[in-house]
């Protein structure tokens, strides 16, 4: 089959109130622009699984109208501030024929919201379950709800050679334990999963080969939750002589030497 990965980048402001401050929120349009020039780190591992039988083709939003659309099937993956143009984006390829399937975190809360716009819709992780799709796609028999599993990927990083990215991101872990009232990740995403350290390194290696001096976002909720393998990780950074950028709770703080 042949398979277009569409990414939805940057930051959208929906709220009238919002969008009325937003510009003028300092640091807003500099963010944003960061968060615009970060590949989807979802849909790159989705590639990697993805058997060599299969035409893959990665492509910004912004390119999604630019290209031939005869794709067979199609993977929209979104957050809730950029689904409305998600949805519109799959209604669009629906109407020329391709099939559609949607994942990510609000589709995965949402489902039978984004089953009117798409044929199917991937809930939770991609590993175990992405294949199975693809099978079903291909035999014209795609179920509505695919639940997800857990499992490693590599990313196909190779997909972002000679792209204007700069940046990319490699997760650490999955969820946290923890049950902050603000924040969705131990409600939405999975169960915590924290990957081995040499699997980690491993990515950052394998996407080193590919984005010449990149910049790593480490796409994680809490890196550094676990400080023993916190320290065993950023040991084994130093050699690797990247830059890199990621958010943690506090409780570092109490750890003098992972600080």
């Amino acid at each position: 089959m042949k398979i277009g990965l569409i990414a939805m980048s940057g930051i959208r402001v929906v709220n009238p109130e919002l969008r009325a401050l937003g510009l003028t929120l300092p640091g807003f349009v500099e963010r944003g622009k960061m968060i615009a020039s970060l590949p989807s780190l979802g849909l790159l591992t989705l590639a990697g699984m993805t058997p060599e039988e299969h035409e893959i083709t990665y492509l910004d939003v912004e390119e999604a109208g630019n290209v031939a659309t005869d794709f067979d099937l199609v993977g929209i993956s979104s957050l809730t501030a950029s689904v409305d143009e998600a949805y519109r984006l799959a209604d669009e390829f629906r109407t020329l024929g391709s099939k559609v399937v949607m994942g990510g975190l609000h589709v995965s809360v949402l489902p039978e919201e984004a089953l009117a716009h798409c044929d199917a819709v991937l809930v939770g992780n991609a590993e175990g379950v992405w294949n199975r799709l693809l099978t079903d796609a291909k035999k014209g028999d795609l179920q509505r709800i695919y639940r997800g599993g857990s499992g490693y990927q590599m990313p196909a990083f190779q997909l972002l050679q000679g792209r204007a990215y700069n940046r990319v991101t490699v997760q650490t872990s999955r969820g946290c334990p923890r049950d902050c009232e603000f924040c969705g990740a131990s409600r939405l995403i999975s169960r915590f999963q924290q990957k081995p350290v040499n699997r980690v390194i491993e990515e950052i290696r394998e996407a080193k080969r590919w984005v010449e001096l990149p910049f790593f976002e480490l796409a994680d909720d809490n890196t550094f939750l676990n400080h023993e393998w916190g320290k065993e990780f950023l040991r084994a950074l130093i050699p690797e002589k990247i830059r890199w950028f990621t958010e943690t709770d506090a409780s570092v703080a109490n750890d003098p030497e992972l600080l």
